[in-house]
């Protein structure tokens, strides 16, 4: 009942929003322009308005340069883009940009930028505004853009960035992750006004944002794209509570959710009154798994084939079906069966627990040893299912369940010869995800884990490949060495595919298509 209620809340602060738009018009914040009749068009036409559900609450979305996760991103998108995007295989592709060169020798990236792109203030995109916008990030200290020694202004359309060492990462880091905003209109006002006001160059403005209730948008007229977009209004309603978003659906009240309780995903699914697109290749979602610490003195685990014998004794199929009831993924290296960089000559540890007590013996210990596995309370019930198949095997394992204060600690540090969760990003792009995690001075595991001086070469041979091809040899080379030969990060178990469903008459949202935080809002049509 309380869901319902909050549910009853929601609609109605929006039907009221609605009827408030109808009788009167508003300037957009940051925008510009009178607001359109909510409902109905100048031509008595009513307004087609794509409504869609979102788990998470946006704080910012138009400074992109503090907006420094995943989550909001999705609200950023009717609005700011950036000069490249994924495809379906996990390939950037040109956006804002044309194309681009690479010249590893001179340590430079040249972006060619689209013509006649505006923001929505009416001012240019172009290299200034890139340069600017790229400055913000460095101002904050953004990862992303922590490689740039200096940008040169060819001309108003090619930008060229000069890097402190040749990375090809830094494509991908400041291609896509990198979103631009107006100058313009950010000098005009302060970055507290820029956080609540958006001025992009994408195919909607700003309409109102309702703060913990929706975030609304409206045409974009002057959008670059010829023909988008397709849909007059978008209203983005922030539904935390899984069930009150998946009653909303079911009633009509909204067209899409993105369904975050397997449990009610499946009951949506398995109605068949709705399409379901499933986000396979795993690029922004984050990998489960179990990682053994081999770096502390003492630790069993410092023997690979003792972290081999872990790898097998876990049949991670069946806890995928178990707990992700066929909506988790699994994969027996870094990404996903989907991703561009997945490596099919990878073996990997498939379930085999007479292996696994055979590879015990052989590393001494016949009757198995005692350990810990140190888990937060989401994981409690998948690896309590994994503490179960290891001590099939004799590895005793304590399930210690500790709080997200204490995982933070974990990854910065060692967990005391154990085991513990292995979270990572399933990005396509090994030397900047994988590197966090197996350089010595990395941010993530780092301290225990091995950090063999092979994968270490061929991480710098990645980061430094002068090309396409040259760095996805490398990525492969990596995953065998990482999982095959080494072990360094254990067993993977799985990962959570990202699951929209929708009414039928949605079509090409672009969610779950290619990263999992983006969608394309300029092509989202309603065939009804």
């Amino acid at each position: 009942m309380k869901g319902k209620r909050k549910l009853h809340v929601i609609l109605t602060a929006i039907l009221s929003l609605s009827f408030l738009l109808y009788g009167c018009s508003s300037d957009q914040a940051g925008g510009g322009g009178a607001s359109g009749e909510a409902g109905s068009s100048k031509s008595g036409k009513s307004e087609s308005v794509f409504k869609i559900a979102m788990g998470n609450n946006p704080k910012i979305i138009g400074y992109p340069a503090e907006v420094t996760n995943n989550g909001p991103l999705p609200y950023l998108d009717p609005v700011v883009q950036a000069l490249a995007r994924f495809d379906e295989k996990g390939n950037l592709v040109p956006w804002l940009a044309e194309s681009w060169e690479t010249d590893a020798k001179g340590k430079t990236i040249t972006f060619k930028l689209r013509k006649g792109v505006k923001y929505s203030d009416n001012t240019d995109f172009d290299a200034e505004s890139v340069k600017w916008n790229i400055e913000k990030y460095i101002e904050n200290k953004r990862s992303e853009t922590n490689n740039i020694q200096s940008m040169d202004v060819v001309d108003p359309g090619t930008i060229r960035l000069t890097l402190k060492e040749w990375n090809s990462s830094t494509l991908q880091a400041v291609g896509y992750f990198v979103r631009y905003i107006s100058p313009t209109a950010f000098k005009a006002h302060d970055k507290e006004w820029a956080y609540k006001n958006p001025v992009g160059t994408g195919p909607y403005l700003l309409d109102k944002w309702q703060v913990n209730v929706s975030v609304s948008y409206k045409k974009n007229p002057a959008y670059w794209e010829l023909g988008k977009p397709k849909t007059d209004r978008i209203e983005m309603l922030i539904i935390e509570d899984a069930q009150t978003a998946a009653s909303a659906l079911k009633a009509g009240e909204v067209d899409e959710i993105q369904a975050s309780n397997i449990d009610i995903a499946k009951e949506l699914i398995d109605s068949k009154k709705f399409d379901v697109v499933l986000h396979k290749n795993g690029v922004g979602a984050v990998g489960v798994g179990i990682v053994p610490d081999s770096r502390t003195k003492g630790s069993p685990f410092a023997d690979v084939r003792v972290r081999q014998a872990m790898s097998y004794a876990i049949d991670e199929k069946a806890i995928a079906e178990t707990f992700g009831k066929g909506y988790y993924v699994t994969t027996n290296q870094w990404g996903a069966p989907d991703a561009v960089t997945y490596n099919r000559d990878v073996a990997g540890y498939p379930y085999n627990p007479q292996k696994a007590k055979q590879l015990l013996a052989e590393a001494g210990y016949p009757n198995g040893f005692k350990t810990k596995l140190f888990s937060g309370a989401s994981t409690k019930d998948p690896f309590t299912a994994v503490q179960s198949y290891l001590a099939a095997v004799g590895i005793n394992a304590e399930l210690v369940v500790v709080d997200e204060a204490k995982v933070q600690d974990l990854y910065f540090n060692t967990w005391e010869g154990g085991l513990m969760g292995h979270f990572h990003s399933v990005q396509p792009d090994l030397g900047l995800y994988m590197y966090r995690h197996l350089d010595p001075n990395g941010a993530f595991y780092a301290k225990g884990i091995d950090h063999p001086e092979d994968v270490l070469q061929l991480l710098k041979e990645n980061q430094q490949a002068p090309s396409d091809q040259v760095k996805k040899d490398t990525s492969m080379q990596i995953q065998k060495l990482v999982y095959d030969k080494y072990d360094i990060f254990g067993k993977p178990l799985y990962i959570p595919m990202g699951i929209f469903i929708k009414q039928k008459y949605v079509k090409d949202d672009g969610f779950g298509l290619t990263h999992l935080s983006y969608w394309t809002p300029g092509d989202v049509r309603l065939e009804k």
